[in-house]
């Protein structure tokens, strides 16, 4: 039989066996759009919690607050030393009157501070040295570095702004919600596949004399098989479609109230998933295809053995 003939009728064939249990099928679609719904959900936390710790990291640094007489040149070589070290990332040297403008902003909304400094004939401040490391785990020994007794006399204070114990919590927190998700996921994985399965069997059912005498005439098990396995693939991009459109609008209505607990920034949820589009379609499509196709054959493969 010509290639293109036989492709043709497993087509019609899987096309009649849909519409004859059109709502089976939109149940079976309805499962599946939950299942990857539930995988969207859990690439989209953890996106969010990779972008939290990330604009927590942001935000950690040591301020080293000079005396204001520091000669230049011992301010000079603790800039030196400290951006010397691997562990460093940047290591910026403020002058009095730039660290008074930094203060001054950070205090803006505090009339009594800027008060008491109007009423000051001189900048308060001395120089200071603000040092971001690579890694926040590297912060304890840049504490320890910044003794070094070269400039250590000069220091009169050291601010660290503590973010680890909040970026602790937020890595616990994905580590929760990934385990919770991949549990989700296994479920969601076996009841579609349950779904799929009997969803399958019932369209045997009614077509079980049809069956029945394709086989009496000579049709291959794999001839009988294919049609059930193109519904279910069908079933598979039906809901793979439904799914890309319920996370687009989802994604566009949640990313503009995001944007407060990220301190004004782009939560990342849109661009995260334009830029990552074809690998999830690939990867979930491909996962999804691969389960309807087969829990169909083996429930056509079990009708078969009887």
């Amino acid at each position: 039989m010509n290639f293109g003939v036989t492709f043709w009728r497993i087509l019609s064939y899987a096309w009649k066996n849909f519409a004859r249990n059109v709502w089976m099928g939109l149940a079976t679609i309805f499962v599946l759009v939950l299942s990857l719904l539930s995988v969207n959900v859990l690439v989209g936390v953890n996106a969010l919690l990779e972008r939290a710790v990330t604009t927590l990291e942001d935000k950690v640094d040591v301020t080293v607050y000079f005396k204001p007489e520091t000669p230049e040149a011992v301010l000079q070589q603790a800039q030196f030393f400290m951006a010397s070290l691997p562990q460093v990332g940047v290591a910026n040297l403020l002058t009095r009157d730039q660290a008074l403008e930094i203060f001054k902003a950070q205090h803006a909304n505090d009339p009594k501070i800027l008060d008491a400094l109007s009423e000051l004939d001189q900048n308060p401040l001395g120089p200071s040295l603000v040092i971001k490391a690579k890694n926040t785990e590297d912060y304890p020994f840049l504490i320890e570095a910044l003794k070094n007794p070269q400039f250590d006399f000069a220091i009169e204070s050291k601010t660290y702004d503590d973010h680890a114990l909040a970026i602790t919590r937020v890595r616990e927190m994905g580590d929760s919600a990934r385990l919770f998700g991949a549990i989700l996921i296994a479920i969601f994985a076996v009841f579609s596949g349950l779904i799929v399965y009997n969803a399958i069997r019932v369209a045997i059912y009614t077509q079980r004399k049809e069956i029945a005498i394709m086989r009496l005439v000579g049709a291959s098990g794999a001839f009988v098989r294919l049609p059930f396995v193109f519904e279910g693939l069908v079933l598979a991009v039906a809901s793979l479609l439904v799914t890309v459109g319920i996370i687009a609008l989802a994604v566009y209505s949640l990313e503009p109230r995001l944007v407060s607990f990220f301190d004004g920034a782009s939560p990342g949820l849109a661009s995260y998933f334009i830029g990552n589009f074809w690998s999830l379609l690939l990867l979930e499509g491909g996962g999804l295809a691969a389960l309807v196709a087969l829990s169909s054959w083996a429930a056509v493969g079990k009708h078969l053995k009887r």
